[in-house]
C-alpha cells in the first residue's frame, strides 16, 4: 500500500500507531527485564565490610583475618605477583561449606583480578607453607570441626604499576555485602 495514496485521516492513524509503539515497545522491555535487575542487583557485591590485615572481622556466619597481603619477587618487569593468606572460624563449618565463595585483589584504580594458579611454583619456593594451603571455597570449611581455623592463600598475577591493593572475599551467602580487606 502506497503512504501517499492513503487518506489524510488513515496518515494520521499511522503516524499515532508508530508513536504508540514508540512508548509500548520500550515500557514492555521494562515490565519484563525489572525482575532480571533485581535478581541482577542482589547476586553482585555492592555493600563492603571493610577491614584492616590482621583485624578480625565478622562477615557471613565467620570470623575472618587477612594475615598476609604482600607481593612476591620472581614476577616480570610488567607483571608481580601477590600472595594473600586469610583465615576464617566459621560458626557452622558445614553450612558454610555448601556456600560458594569468591577472591579478588582490587586496585586503587578499581581494576581487579582473580586468583590464578600461574604462580604456584614461585608461592612454593618462597612461602612452601602457603602454597600448601587450599583456597576458599566448600571443602575448605566442609573438613572442619566446630570452632576450628580455616586457613586459606589465594596468588594473583597484578600489574607492577598497582597500588592501594585490597582483598577481596565473597559468600554467595552474603550478598550484596562482601569483606574488603586493605593492607595497613
Amino acid at each position: 500500500m502506497d503512504i501517499a495514496a492513503v487518506t489524510p485521516g488513515g496518515r494520521r492513524g499511522y503516524r499515532l500507531s508508530l508513536a504508540a509503539l514508540a512508548i509500548a515497545l520500550p515500557a514492555a522491555l521494562l515490565v519484563e527485564s525489572w525482575g532480571s535487575v533485581r535478581e541482577w542487583r542482589a547476586r553482585h557485591e555492592r555493600a563492603p565490610v571493610e577491614a584492616v590485615q590482621g583485624q578480625p572481622v565478622r562477615y557471613a556466619g565467620a570470623e575472618w583475618r587477612l594475615t598476609r597481603l604482600e607481593r612476591i619477587a620472581g614476577g616480570s618487569p610488567e607483571r608481580t605477583i601477590m600472595l594473600a593468606e586469610f583465615e576464617a572460624v566459621p560458626d557452622d563449618p558445614a553450612a558454610l561449606a555448601e556456600v560458594p565463595c569468591a577472591v579478588a585483589l582490587t586496585d586503587g584504580l578499581g581494576r581487579q583480578w582473580n586468583a590464578t594458579f600461574v604462580a604456584d611454583r614461585v608461592v612454593r619456593r618462597a612461602y612452601p607453607r602457603a602454597a600448601d594451603k587450599p583456597g576458599c571455597g566448600g571443602p575448605t570449611f566442609g573438613a572442619l570441626a566446630k570452632g576450628a581455623k580455616a586457613e586459606m592463600a589465594a596468588t594473583f598475577v597484578v600489574p607492577a604499576t598497582a597500588d592501594d591493593i585490597a582483598l577481596s572475599v565473597t559468600m554467595a551467602s552474603a550478598l550484596p555485602r562482601y569483606l574488603r580487606f586493605s593492607a595497613p
